[in-house]
């Protein structure tokens, strides 16, 4: 409160513009600086978004409108992609498709886009996850390099 009695607010950013909010993390390296910086270093060079798929919604709309919405991307990573890639859950588990962005636009006023591709998705040798593990349940990020020549999706989200 000022002198005269007024009142003022003072907000503060959750999230870093290059800090993503969707981000798995593990447990050890969660909470620390160095943790931090290694998956803000990890992202500053990744190109792809992996959005998690169940069948009729990939069939329907991943393949059949060449889009994918209601995504959430962090504010500083928008700019950065290029592809995306659909990770089927089970019974498959695995990504398995991939596509050239052309566009990405606010979808109806959730804070979440729609992705809209500039063509049709194309079918990549499966990255599944390993046996075990459990599969994205949000959007993560990769580059699309690794996605195309490492063998298990934990592979891809490491490096």
């Amino acid at each position: 409160m000022t002198d005269s009695g007024e009142r003022f607010h003072l907000f503060s950013q959750l999230y870093d513009d290059d800090e993503d909010i969707v981000e798995t993390v593990t447990a050890a390296s969660s909470g620390t600086p160095e943790g931090r910086a290694a998956r803000r270093l990890r992202r500053s060079h990744c190109d792809t978004i992996i959005v998690p798929a169940r069948d009729e919604g990939f069939q329907d709309v991943f393949l059949g409108q060449d889009q994918w919405y209601a995504i959430r991307i962090g504010a500083g990573m928008k700019d950065r992609i290029k592809y995306i890639a659909a990770y089927r859950v089970a019974p498959i588990s695995a990504v398995t498709h991939l596509a050239e962005v052309a566009e990405i636009k606010p979808y109806k006023d959730t804070g979440k886009y729609v992705v809209v591709f500039k063509g049709p998705a194309q079918e990549i040798a499966h990255v599944p996850i390993e046996s075990g593990n459990p599969g994205p349940q949000g959007p993560v990020y990769a580059r699309r390099e690794l996605l195309l020549t490492k063998k298990v999706l934990e592979d891809v989200l490491a490096a």
